[in-house]
């Protein structure tokens, strides 16, 4: 048995290749896909402290309700807007990275090509018409939440709806960037339009 155990080896990048982000393509970088994923990055970590005050404020309603016995619905409330918060954007940062969910059956057989294909389609007939529907419903929709002084119908809860209302416009508009910037990598690999960005 343990001259058996000694003949295993186990190759770490193979491993790797096997994994979950296997089925990921890294299409070439352009100047403008470049910068747009720059600023969308570095917004990404202002957003990612919401997952620590977050925690926090968890911890701090268990306690005030466990140790107290005390219970206020404005900080459940807050709870339920920073984790839309953290998973609206998430949608953009997932693509932005390619880690988001596909059907890796179907992807794991194509060749590059069709699967730059398959993203162009996707990104030009589902993600930005998409983007663009909630974008222009979703404006009127925070404005008039903004105009009505829309607040929770619960007693005690939060005033100023509007600010979760936004959300949902500028979480579009942060996937509809990040899709742009992913088309524009896949174009540069199919038609070499934009140009690739050669890094030295």
């Amino acid at each position: 048995m343990s001259q058996l155990q000694s003949e295993i080896s186990l190759d770490l990048d193979k491993v790797e290749d096997a994994g979950a982000r296997s089925h990921g393509l890294d299409f070439p970088r352009t100047w403008l896909s470049d910068i747009i994923e720059k600023v969308l990055e570095l917004f990404s970590y202002l957003l990612n402290t919401i997952w620590i005050v977050l925690v926090l404020i968890i911890v701090a309603n268990v306690t005030m309700r466990y140790a107290l016995g005390l219970n206020y619905v404005w900080i459940e409330e807050v709870q339920w807007h920073m984790y839309a918060v953290g998973f609206m954007f998430g949608i953009g940062y997932a693509l932005m990275h390619d880690s988001h969910v596909r059907v890796d059956v179907l992807a794991a057989n194509f060749r590059p090509k069709t699967r730059a294909w398959v993203e162009v389609v996707a990104i030009v007939g589902i993600i930005l018409p998409m983007c663009w529907i909630i974008i222009s419903y979703g404006i009127p929709f925070a404005e008039a939440s903004f105009n009505r002084g829309e607040r929770s119908s619960a007693p005690g809860g939060l005033a100023n709806r509007w600010m979760i209302k936004s959300v949902i416009v500028l979480a579009f508009a942060y996937i509809a960037l990040a899709a742009f910037a992913r088309l524009l990598r896949v174009t540069a690999f199919l038609f070499n339009f934009p140009r690739v960005r050669v890094i030295q």
